[in-house]
């Protein structure tokens, strides 16, 4: 067992010129990204900043970090879409607000284009680095970036590392759903937002995880939320400063312990920092403050995002990691705990609320599995990325918080945990128990699941052992040592320790 976890945080800001929500738009663009370059040169922390295509056409932005910038910063690329790289490529940016920028995934985002646009507005952004910078980027962000898109930033222009975005369900303008919930995984060569389980398939850079998300209280945004909380609460569950949660010290404290606390296995992982367009908002207090905090723990290192993906490749060979990220305490009054598993397999969180133990997620990862737009052009204002579930409680469930996901204990208690390999983990209440490995899960104490299932897109049938789904187009399966019956909508599973193993077919 490997006792050593590698704990990194990466501080990545990024930098957009243009921006329709601000009436002093240029001015807070330019001062907040000045004021966060002061920031981390004066904490002296390696640091990425990200330059969106209007920050590198801007002579201002250029010259902040040609001059500023120390040797503690590295620069990369921020794709997102926007009006002035679309005219460079002879495009018409359809924004329907006949906005410059626009958060939309139409047009905002790659998938948006048709998949040999797509490659002329990287190979334009590129360019257009190159020649600022005089060399390519290394690191690529966005919120989104589309399969065809990363294969083209690794196979041609050898980047050493992807973000996007922590997992989120109609924010914005778009969903992730059922992704690696944190840290960073090496991506299938046909859907960016699944790991791949063979070294043929990978694409062979790591995607980071954004923003630090809440292991309570992201998934279900205010479902969870106690009432004294829920008028100061938002979608945002995340370490983002300009948020209540990421504003908030107490909260702040909870989640880096969440993060960095002993409840991890093989690699911790938080991003930090903050978009440019906040900047008519007091962000740099909240940003200093967390960078100070985790500069007094001495297990936590500081790097640039490209140095955590070679540190990372170093590591684990290729192939992604387990991990986990345990809210085992929380910030707000309710009596909730969290674990999610995650590795190239699958990713599977349990959950508490009071007495009652369930897995609120559980989806399964298959690299053969193509991204929705791997070939064809996203043509609305909304996009979807997701994995394949086997249990879900916000698409596929309209239940109440008492019933919702895969009950597995009705009379639990508090947690614990153990890492019982660099595979596996084992979380234990009241003399029972869930062990969680690369394969599957295992149950001790557990006679009886309980799922009530409210899905409109999926066909499931129960078949002895094993549940059989069909979503999409892609079969696949759950077999379990019980007895599984399904019917009105309801899924009972039973047996003496039960176990869950997931299937592809």
């Amino acid at each position: 067992m490997n006792h050593n976890i590698m704990k990194s945080v990466n501080v990545m800001n990024f930098v957009r010129q243009c921006e329709p929500r601000s009436e002093e738009v240029d001015k807070i663009l330019f001062e907040t990204t000045k004021k966060q370059l002061a920031l981390v040169n004066e904490r002296k922390v390696p640091n990425t900043f990200l330059l969106q295509y209007d920050a590198l056409c801007d002579d201002r932005f250029v010259k902040l970090f040609k001059e500023e910038a120390t040797a503690l910063t590295e620069t990369g690329l921020w794709y997102e879409i926007v009006e002035p790289l679309t005219s460079a490529c002879g495009m018409k940016y359809e924004s329907e607000f006949g906005w410059k920028w626009d958060w939309h995934i139409k047009p905002g985002f790659p998938m948006a284009y048709p998949p040999e646009a797509r490659d002329l507005l990287i190979d334009e952004a590129m360019r257009k680095y190159k020649e600022v910078f005089g060399k390519y980027p290394e690191v690529i962000g966005s919120w989104l970036i589309d399969t065809r898109t990363a294969c083209r930033l690794v196979d041609k222009y050898g980047v050493k590392c992807l973000c996007i975005c922590r997992d989120q369900t109609n924010t914005d303008a778009y969903s992730l759903v059922g992704g690696y919930f944190n840290g960073a995984y090496y991506p299938s060569r046909k859907n960016i937002f699944t790991p791949a389980q063979t070294p043929e398939n990978t694409l062979g850079v790591p995607v980071f995880r954004l923003l630090g998300p809440d292991p309570i209280h992201n998934y279900d945004g205010k479902k969870f939320i106690s009432k004294e909380a829920e008028n100061a609460s938002c979608v945002m569950w995340t370490l983002e400063p300009v948020w209540f949660a990421g504003l908030d010290a107490g909260f702040e404290s909870v989640l880096l312990d969440d993060f960095f606390g002993s409840e991890t296995l093989n690699f911790a992982y938080a991003q930090i920092g903050q978009e440019n367009s906040f900047g008519d908002h007091d962000i740099m207090t909240p940003l200093k403050r967390q960078i100070e905090t985790l500069q007094q723990r001495d297990d936590v290192r500081f790097e640039k995002m490209t140095e955590t993906a070679v540190n990372f490749g170093e590591r684990f060979s290729g192939a992604t990691p387990a991990t986990v990220t345990a809210g085992l305490k929380n910030w707000d009054k309710e009596d909730l705990q969290s674990v999610y598993y995650q590795c190239k397999n699958y990713v599977a969180n349990l959950f508490r609320d009071g007495e009652r133990v369930f897995l609120r997620a559980f989806y399964l990862f298959d690299e053969n599995v193509p991204e929705h737009y791997l070939e064809k052009t996203c043509d609305t204002f909304y996009a979807l990325y997701e994995n394949l579930p086997l249990v879900d409680t916000v698409v596929w469930s309209e239940g109440i918080r008492e019933n919702i996901g895969l009950t597995l204990d009705r009379d639990g208690g508090a947690f614990s945990y153990e890492n019982l390999s660099d595979t596996s983990v084992k979380v234990s209440w009241n003399g029972k128990y869930v062990v969680f490995t690369e394969a599957g899960i295992k149950t001790a104490g557990i006679s009886e699941m309980t799922y009530d299932l409210m899905n409109k897109e999926a066909e499931i049938k129960a078949e002895a052992h094993r549940v059989q789904y069909s979503y999409k187009g892609t079969r696949y399966g759950l077999v379990t040592n019980g007895s599984v019956t399904y019917e009105n909508n309801t899924m009972i599973i039973k047996g003496t320790d039960i176990h869950l193993i997931p299937e592809r077919q």
